[in-house]
């Protein structure tokens, strides 16, 4: 494939998968206060589904050679979801109320960071709508824990 081609594909992909990551977190948010029980569990599975576009993305800017800002930018959301996948999916830990929630909370934010900085290197209209999309994420986040405390 033309590296051309390889990088405006991985760039869409990231583009719109960091928001719909930034929006389904919203969605999370919101269900935890409003919502049926164990509904935020079904989003937090497509949240996670969203490392697949993450990896091909990632994989056609290897394969173009982009550099490595375009490839460690979106590494850090991969890390993050493979976390989260092990903490609340695999071994199924109440992590939360642990030491391992500040360790936790930094990556979450880097990674949405790293993406918001990716979508400013796409163009500067697709970073404000991540952007956007990142403070709608936070706002939901500081609503949710005012009301349950993300419990």
């Amino acid at each position: 494939m033309d590296p051309g081609v390889s990088s405006w594909i991985a760039d869409r992909l990231l583009v719109v998968t960091a928001n719909l990551f930034n929006l389904l977190m919203v969605g999370i948010f919101l269900v935890r206060v409003k919502g049926p029980p164990g509904r935020d569990r079904a989003l937090g599975i497509a949240v996670e589904t969203l490392a697949l576009p993450v990896v091909v993305a990632l994989v056609l800017n290897g394969r173009a050679q982009r550099s490595a800002w375009m490839i460690g930018l979106p590494v850090l959301l991969v890390l993050f979801l493979a976390l989260e996948l092990l903490l609340d999916y695999i071994l199924k830990l109440e992590f939360r109320t642990t030491r391992w929630l500040g360790p936790y909370l930094l990556l979450y934010y880097l990674s949405q960071m790293a993406m918001i900085g990716y979508a400013f290197l796409v163009s500067e209209p697709a970073g404000f709508v991540t952007l956007v999309t990142y403070f709608l994420s936070l706002a939901a986040s500081g609503y949710s824990y005012s009301r349950v405390k993300h419990g």
